[in-house]
């Protein structure tokens, strides 16, 4: 049968898709009604009858697209590194459940879970404007704002993981056993030495 994660995986990624493909229809349906382009709907397809309209139509939705996907990010980097329950203080923790809003906190498996699946459909999507973008169906910028922003969540995410790992490895350490604890800079020292 199916793991655990792996139906979580699911769940989580289910959510990110809708956005993703609402934002693309309303963002296509606004500037349809902006640009004052023609169209012909054809069952579940809309052409467009002038070319530069399209381009410009498919550039813009597209960031109506990277917006969402940009939203979820920001949404998940802000859990890692403040509602993280290894992370969240005390006081923050306190006023939390004052509010009733407890359900901030998030362990470990749910963040990088919801992580995992921000960063693939923030990947996905900048090789489907790269590759748009080489086929002239879209604006280069789209795809170079795409990986910019696809690069620093990548990193940022990558900072609160090597946090999680150090923190851990010093508890052990506190506990009495022995783990080296190495991080990414020591690691490029040893792989370029």
């Amino acid at each position: 049968m199916f793991s655990k994660t792996l139906i979580k995986l699911i769940d989580y990624a289910i959510f990110p898709a809708v956005m993703i493909v609402a934002a693309k229809i309303i963002g296509i349906i606004f500037l349809a009604k902006y640009f004052q382009a023609s169209y012909v709907v054809d069952g579940l397809r809309a052409s467009f009858e002038n070319y530069e309209n399209y381009i410009a139509i498919n550039s813009y939705s597209s960031y109506f697209m990277l917006t969402a996907v940009l939203g979820g990010l920001v949404w998940v980097v802000v859990k890692a590194h403040v509602f993280h329950d290894t992370h969240v203080t005390p006081a923050l923790s306190a006023k939390l459940f004052n509010s009733n809003l407890d359900s901030l906190i998030h362990d470990t498996e749910t963040i990088f879970s919801q992580s995992f699946i921000w960063l693939s459909y923030s990947w996905l999507l900048t090789i489907m404007f790269g590759v748009q973008s080489y086929y002239s169906l879209s604006y280069w910028s789209v795809f170079w704002v795409s990986l910019a922003a696809s690069v620093l969540a990548t990193v940022l995410l990558v900072m609160d993981i090597e946090r999680e790992i150090t923190s851990d490895a010093k508890e052990l350490e506190k506990k009495g056993d022995s783990v080296k604890v190495v991080t990414m800079e020591q690691l490029k020292k040893e792989i370029l030495s």
